[in-house]
């Protein structure tokens, strides 16, 4: 009787030392424990991003060739232009050049966004190096788009400096644009300016 109880007693602490054994993992280690890597989008947009440029660059038609009524969600387009005003908002941090594009006569504003915040998710959109089954929810998917236009900024507009002396330059703009009503909004993957 009494070796039972010890074997019990014996039982009973070696069930309770195993419970209270905890594994302590370190941050950023749990995909090794887990298999579920954390999504990181600017890792995601950093590597495609000179892929998705090409892309767009490859795909853009002359903007004067477009329906712009049909323009919608986006295109990938490629003009020259003449900048009529910049705009500074939000302490510099939403600018823009309003734009006549060469040969155009129509009645459509023109708005190329220059950050550092971006509206929009055009040049998501406008590519096929990744879609949405990609990714594993819509957060992912909307984290991929502003990615990519954090990648637009450091590589396309960041350099260039752009201030209120652009007024009155031509501009070549490649990139993806969008239209709601009489507006066109281009987020660029590439421009220079003479």
């Amino acid at each position: 009787m009494k070796a039972k109880i010890i074997g019990v007693l014996i039982l009973v602490a070696i069930v309770a030392f195993v419970s209270n054994q905890v594994l302590v993992i370190e941050k950023g280690t749990e995909g090794q424990y887990t298999g579920v890597v954390a999504f990181d989008a600017n890792a995601s947009s950093g590597s495609d991003w000179q892929h998705i440029a090409a892309e767009i660059s490859g795909n853009a038609v002359d903007i004067n060739t477009l329906d712009l009524a049909e323009l919608g969600a986006g295109k990938s387009v490629k003009f020259k232009a003449t900048v009529e005003e910049f705009t500074s908002k939000a302490n510099g941090k939403r600018n823009s050049i309003t734009i006549k594009p060469e040969n155009y006569s129509g009645n459509y504003k023109f708005t190329v966004q220059l950050g550092s915040i971006y509206s929009g998710t055009a040049i998501r959109d406008v590519q096929t190096v990744k879609k949405f089954g990609d990714f594993t929810n819509q957060t992912e998917w909307s984290q991929y788009a502003k990615a990519l236009n954090n990648q637009v900024h450091e590589n396309v507009v960041a350099p260039l400096g752009i201030n209120s002396e652009v007024k009155g330059k031509n501009v070549n703009i490649t990139g993806a644009a969008t239209a709601t009503g009489s507006e066109v909004l281009i987020t660029p993957v590439e421009m220079s300016f003479e």
